[in-house]
């Protein structure tokens, strides 16, 4: 559906005020208006959600990535400070011996040089603690250093005992060393929990935006096919014959001109359709003068009214007759045919009987019947039917002309009336040869004879089934052919109420 299509069919609901209208008229006129833009637009936001898939997914591994360098760049940091101070530290207690016992001055320079590395240390450490534990023992050392700067800087009596002093600093640094690869061990511990955790998050965003991309491809995939359906079921409809439903296709462009040349083909096929039915009506009405004529001046004939005739020409009178009769027929065929396809047939619905209905088709078709030797077995299992009388005496009469034309010389024909679950049947079975399976397909169109009647010739205008088949779509039912076997048995079923 369009933007203007969306607007009228919330119309009768809610009020769209002029500036949202203009907004989604914009809208309207940005969208593309051809089959390749509406792909290229589906390619793209299905592969939306794909993409943010990814960039969220690159964004977490590279966040990831940076958190490690930085643990690892901190942790060896945290560790080589630890190791330094150690170290600067027993050699800060070893100097100072030194000192106290050579009393050199270049000695006590390198005391003082080793005192300031000692506190630059500490200042590293306590600025980038990697836990508080770690911070308490390095404010600890700090403390002491500090009180032995001030002592070696006043350089008073308290500097015989340096050495111990730098020898208890040392064992407080010990536990640094220790404490900083714990801490590593720590954070290690609570990055593998935060690379879990992420491995989780991407995961699930993989789970839920790849169905949706799923779901969003199949949004597209129905928006794009909706006018290839919609087409199809217009041309459906033009093969059934029914031609009062405009063809209107509003995108894509590509679409819609097709559409605007199956409806031209439509307006054409209803013309033709219409100029057929007329030609029928005129055609038939046109015949059924001179066929009154040429029937009554057979019957004058046989009956002797213009003289004696001899058995020859009695049998051709009788010839005469019952070809006028059946020429009669298949015109009233192709008049009842016309009046079905304009539908000015009124329904009548109605409970009627079933056996007098059978009786009327029996009497005018009695002398095919004896011509034939063609007997009659009726299988009347529901006295009553319903539905509209006279059309449904048109279907049953077709339907035994039929049936007379295929069976074979001598053989039985069954007819049978029977209401089950809520619905009436009537059928005709003969014993003829029966119906190909590539005819029952098309067997009830207009004009179409099956491959029996081709081959031996027979005459009839490939109406009489098509007739039968709109009588069943008039009352809501269907006409269906079945393999009898032999034969073929051919059925009319409509809803009915309960009687």
């Amino acid at each position: 559906m369009s933007a203007r299509g969306l607007i009228t069919a919330l119309r009768p609901r809610w009020t769209v005020s002029p500036i949202v209208a203009a907004g989604v008229m914009d809208v309207e006129h940005w969208l593309p208006r051809t089959m390749a833009g509406w792909v290229g637009i589906g390619c793209i936001v299905v592969a939306a959600p794909l993409l943010v898939a990814l960039l969220l997914a690159d964004l977490a591994l590279a966040r990831l990535a940076q958190q490690a360098q930085t643990l690892t760049d901190e942790s060896l940091r945290v560790a080589h400070i630890g190791t330094d101070l150690r170290d600067t530290l027993s050699n800060l207690e070893r100097n100072s011996r030194q000192y106290l016992a050579l009393r050199e001055p270049a000695l006590g320079e390198v005391v003082s040089a080793r005192i300031s590395s000692a506190g630059d240390l500490l200042e590293q450490l306590e600025r980038r603690p990697p836990s508080e534990a770690l911070r308490q023992q390095a404010l600890l050392v700090k403390t002491g250093l500090g009180e032995i700067k001030q002592i070696w800087q006043t350089q008073n009596g308290a500097l015989e005992g340096i050495g111990d002093r730098l020898h208890t600093l040392l064992l407080q640094s010990d536990p640094i060393a220790d404490m900083a690869r714990a801490s590593v061990d720590q954070q290690m511990r609570r990055f593998s929990d935060e690379m879990a955790s992420t491995r989780r998050v991407i995961v699930f965003s993989a789970l839920t935006l790849v169905p949706f991309a799923g779901l969003l491809a199949m949004g597209f995939s129905v928006a794009v096919t909706h006018p290839l359906r919609r087409m199809g079921r217009s041309i459906a409809e033009l093969g059934h014959g029914r031609y009062d439903q405009a063809v209107s296709i509003g995108f894509p462009y590509e679409m819609q001109r097709l559409g605007e040349r199956l409806d031209w083909l439509r307006r054409r096929l209803a013309m033709l359709d219409a100029d057929k039915d007329r030609f029928l009506r005129h055609v038939s009405h046109e015949l059924k003068t001179p066929l009154a004529s040429l029937r009554e001046g057979a019957a004058l004939l046989h009956e002797g009214s213009l003289g004696r005739l001899t058995p020859q020409q009695t049998e051709v009178a009788q010839i005469l007759i019952e070809s006028s009769r059946e020429l009669e027929t298949l015109i009233g065929n192709l008049l009842t045919y016309s009046e079905w396809r304009r539908g000015d047939r009124q329904m009548d619905m109605a409970w009627f009987d079933a056996g007098d209905l059978i009786e009327e088709v029996l009497v005018m078709h009695r002398l095919p019947m004896a011509a034939r030797r063609l007997s009659v077995e009726l299988h009347v299992q529901s006295r009553r039917l319903f539905g509209q009388r006279v059309q449904l005496r048109i279907a049953l009469d077709n339907l035994f002309t039929n049936a007379i034309k295929h069976a074979p010389e001598g053989s039985v024909v069954q007819i049978c009336t029977e209401i089950r679950d809520g619905s009436c049947q009537l059928w005709v079975r003969d014993q003829g040869r029966g119906v190909p399976n590539d005819d029952k397909k098309r067997i009830f169109e207009p004009f179409v004879r099956g491959a029996e009647a081709e081959e031996s010739s027979q005459r009839g205008a490939g109406v009489g089934l098509s007739i039968v088949h709109e009588v069943a779509e008039a009352h809501g039912g269907c006409a269906l052919v079945e393999d009898a076997g032999p034969g073929a048995r051919f059925c009319v079923r409509w809803p009915c109420p309960q009687p």
